[in-house]
């Protein structure tokens, strides 16, 4: 990356120098042609003052081609003549001095030149100009002085400067280009190395994490890959007690079905009908872990199909709260329903409503006191169903894991606990699939609400 960097931001520079380099040549080379006219007209206008001065001298004394090749020399003119002229002639008057090479008298404007004073034009890759004597001479005539030349280099010793500055620039774009790629690169380089060791196992690793005032693409990177990591600590950590809550779970059961077995084997079992139902009992338990964590594993892969129609969400949490009435009332429990004002249909699969239902009566009952309260109410676009308990509550720095796998096995733990501690992990699963959400609060010793919400149709 450096090295493209590198590469891009020097040629960047070398392609503007060249471009710019390349419009200054054409543009001298437009300008030449009138750069080399004003030039030559200048020289043409020296000349002609000193033939008026010496027009205009008291002795007017003659001047002859040595003469005029002095002062012409002296303003740098090689190529130079010198007519008498007037402005209806066709043929100069007098001819002091030849018209330079391959210029023609016809090609003079004379009209423009008694006009203006001056006139010019090109001539086979030359350019010439002509001035007009201010002394009058004899006859309305006048004298005037034409001088050509090659055309001038525009640029002259410009070139030299520029590709001068052209190499200087190119030497600083290239420092600088490697200090601002370095620059550039080290943040992408430092995340490279980190998610190389993320990759090979080592969690832990992290960048340095940048200041909050830090909005640039490196900060966002940076806290992207530590967020990534932080998430991946704490799945591996929760991975692992996974694990290890679900042999726990499976031990348990096991050790159980085991240790009656090898009695009504070898007949040391006083009780077998109390041994077979133990047995009975735990296998079941056995059996609800497995298709738990079944379920867990295709609701996790989508591997599931939702059939999702509108029902009444009042009838079918009652109906779900009726087929719970003799357990609860074996636990000398109290079932009680508060149904809402009005139809609640919302759009869920009705199976998995029921299993999402029974999942919360079913934790409800394994913590209640002596009252359950399910209810049914429609609040701002959405129809809420809500399981109220009396049990023990739920700490607050327990209440953000409520949802998680075998929260119940790892953070309250029960001898007497019958379900898998999958049930809530399930829940949240099958509401989220349907488009709800479920929320949970409690306070330490009051007793726990659960609250499930999906939006009314209209």
């Amino acid at each position: 990356m450096q090295r493209r960097l590198v590469v891009t931001l020097v040629g960047v520079v070398v392609v503007g120098l060249f471009l710019a380099g390349l419009g200054t040549v054409f543009q001298a080379r437009l300008d030449r042609q009138s750069f080399t006219r004003d030039q030559l007209t200048d020289r043409a206008k020296s000349t002609t003052a000193f033939i008026d001065e010496t027009l205009m001298a008291k002795d007017r004394s003659p001047f002859g081609r040595e003469r005029l090749l002095r002062i012409t020399h002296a303003l740098g003119v090689s190529e130079f003549g010198l007519l008498i002229v007037n402005e209806t002639s066709s043929e100069p008057l007098n001819v002091l001095a030849a018209l330079p090479d391959g210029l023609d008298f016809s090609a003079l404007d004379l009209e423009e030149l008694f006009a203006n004073g001056t006139s010019s034009g090109a001539l086979e890759g030359r350019a010439w100009a002509a001035t007009l004597s201010k002394t009058s001479l004899p006859n309305e005539a006048a004298a005037i002085v034409v001088v050509a030349g090659e055309y001038d280099d525009a640029l002259g010793d410009a070139v030299r400067w520029f590709l001068f500055a052209a190499f200087a620039t190119i030497i600083l774009a290239v420092f600088v280009a490697l200090r601002l790629s370095k620059q550039m690169a080290q943040p992408i380089i430092e995340a490279t190395k980190t998610a190389g060791r993320l990759a090979d196992g080592d969690l832990t690793s992290r960048l340095p994490q940048p200041d909050p005032q830090e909005t640039d693409e490196a900060a966002d990177l940076a806290r992207a890959i530590n967020a990534m990591a932080a998430n991946l600590e704490r799945a591996r950590g929760v991975e692992r007690q996974f694990l290890l809550s679900v042999s726990h779970d499976l031990r348990t059961p096991m050790t159980s079905i085991q240790g009656y077995a090898e009695a009504l084997t070898d007949g040391t079992a006083t009780d077998a009908q109390r041994a077979g139902a133990i047995i009975l009992s735990e296998s079941r338990r056995l059996d609800r872990l497995v298709r738990d964590l079944l379920e867990l594993a295709r609701l996790d892969a989508r591997q599931f199909t939702m059939h999702q129609q509108s029902i009444d969400l009042s009838q079918a949490a009652q109906r779900s709260l009726e087929g719970f009435r003799p357990s609860a009332q074996a636990a000398d429990i109290d079932l009680v329903f508060s149904s809402a004002p009005s139809a609640a249909h919302v759009n869920v699969d009705p199976d998995r409503l029921a299993q999402v239902m029974a999942n919360l009566i079913e934790n409800a009952l394994r913590y209640t006191t002596s009252r359950i309260t399910l209810g049914v109410a429609l609040e701002g676009g959405y129809a809420t169903l809500s399981v109220i308990d009396n049990g023990p509550g739920i700490a607050d720095e327990d209440l953000a894991h409520v949802f998680e796998r075998l929260y119940v096995s790892r953070h309250q733990p029960k001898n007497t606990e019958s379900g898998s501690g999958l049930g809530l992990a399930i829940v949240r699963e099958l509401v989220e699939a349907m488009e709800g959400t479920v929320q949970v609060a409690s306070t330490l010793g009051s007793g726990t609400t659960m609250t499930v919400s999906f939006p009314l149709l209209p």
